[in-house]
């Protein structure tokens, strides 16, 4: 066997000093192979990468470089040579050039959507936006930021000064931009310094709420009915507003309607990692009607089986479940006793009020168990009493106590 030329022994003398033994450097048709050998003599394994790198000495720093990619990939990821340098196969130890940050951003959207967890419209609308964001920043000539932390104050100074402090939309961009950084580092090789610090200095970016989120108030039975009577001359929307209120829908759930066994199904609109993995099964609806209309619900749902009587028709063609919702509402806003009426009378109503009102009935006019009200209405019990749990206003209080305290009278 010819001896290996100088600056090769000492290439890999350089390799095995900072990395460790059983780091192995040839050549390949002219090209640098390298080995890792693991394992005892008897049992050694000695998985092999094929570079593009010259054999030759002007590729020692980069090989050197390299090599200590590898090596540090492996320990983080608990992964093999292959699977690590298929992670860091576009990084700057290979190419030469720093991290392409707009590459990242393409496999991050083809990671989200394709996996199921978001679907395109959801991503294109709600998150590709931010994601643009944080590159621009990352890669601006000037001023630029050079590490996690540095990003997210960038980020929050310069798009998240008009957010409230604690708000949802708040939480929602930074939290997806740490989403989408360590994504950048465990499956694009970035370099650690752009993992995101940790949840406390999150937190203090987030902010805390500074005044009471208002809670949505729900439509009682006196206002629905005259809700339901102004719609005669609407049936599309009279269908449903009916649907949504008496069997406490979401808006968007309009889209995922279903007929089994003479019983109406919900489909989910909720989506994530969860749910895309295992994905719930269509719930059984039931609804609670008003003592001034008893079996409107079933009576409605028998006309929108018949197709009889359709939804509206920007609810029936809405490409997704934003869409949906929105058009729900935008319905509403331009039904005059809704808009100028109703709003007028229930300070903060909205087409979600429908879905509270079902919870209000549920809970003080026609009463059932939480964890029944919380099933028909697809989320469980934590849930039900965090959102449905305050609109029990001083009015609804006091009738409840003075019943109670007449009961006991009686008794």
């Amino acid at each position: 066997m010819a001896k290996a030329a100088p600056w090769l022994k000492n290439l890999r003398s350089v390799v095995r000093r900072s990395n460790g033994p059983g780091w192995v450097l040839e050549d390949q048709y002219g090209r640098f192979k390298i080995q890792k050998i693991e394992g005892t003599r008897r049992s050694a394994r000695r998985p092999s990468i094929s570079t593009p790198l010259p054999f030759a000495p002007s590729s020692s720093d980069a090989v050197t470089a390299l090599v200590k990619k590898l090596r540090e990939t492996m320990a983080d990821q608990n992964i093999g040579l292959k699977d690590a340098y298929q992670l860091i196969s576009d990084s700057p130890e290979l190419t030469g050039e720093a991290t392409n940050w707009n590459v990242v951003a393409d496999r991050y959207r083809s990671f989200r959507v394709d996996s199921g967890t978001v679907s395109e419209s959801n991503y294109n609308t709600n998150e590709a936006y931010r994601i643009r964001r944080a590159v621009d920043l990352i890669t601006a000539r000037a001023g630029a930021a050079h590490d996690a932390g540095a990003l997210l104050r960038l980020y929050t100074e310069h798009h998240l000064s008009t957010v409230a402090p604690g708000s949802s939309g708040r939480k929602r961009n930074l939290l997806d931009i740490c989403r989408f950084l360590r994504f950048a580092v465990k499956r694009c090789a970035a370099d650690k310094l752009w993992l995101p610090p940790d949840e406390e200095e999150v937190r203090l970016l987030i902010g805390v709420r500074t005044t009471a989120k208002e809670d949505t108030p729900p439509v009682k039975p006196e206002a629905l009915v005259r809700l339901l009577d102004s719609l005669e001359g609407n049936p599309e929307l009279h269908l449903a507003v009916g649907l949504v209120a008496f069997y406490g829908l979401r808006p968007a759930e309009l889209m995922v309607l279903s007929y089994e066994d003479g019983k109406l199904k919900v489909g989910n609109t909720k989506r994530n990692s969860r749910t895309a993995a295992t994905p719930k099964k269509p719930r059984t609806a039931r609804a609670l009607n008003l003592k001034e209309l008893p079996g409107e619900g079933e009576r409605l749902v028998q006309l929108w089986h018949s197709g009889l009587v359709k939804l509206p028709t920007s609810i029936r063609n809405a490409k997704n479940f934003k869409d949906c919702g929105a058009a729900f509402g935008q319905y509403l806003d331009r039904h005059p006793y809704w808009g100028e009426v109703l709003k007028a009378e229930v300070t903060g109503l909205k087409p979600y009020s429908l879905r509270h009102g079902f919870a209000w009935r549920s809970a003080l006019y026609t009463p059932i168990a939480i964890r029944t009200a919380a099933r028909l209405m697809g989320h469980d019990v934590r849930t039900h009493m965090k959102h449905y749990g305050q609109w029990i206003d001083d009015q609804d209080m006091e009738k409840e106590v003075d019943a109670a305290n007449m009961a006991m009278a009686i008794n």
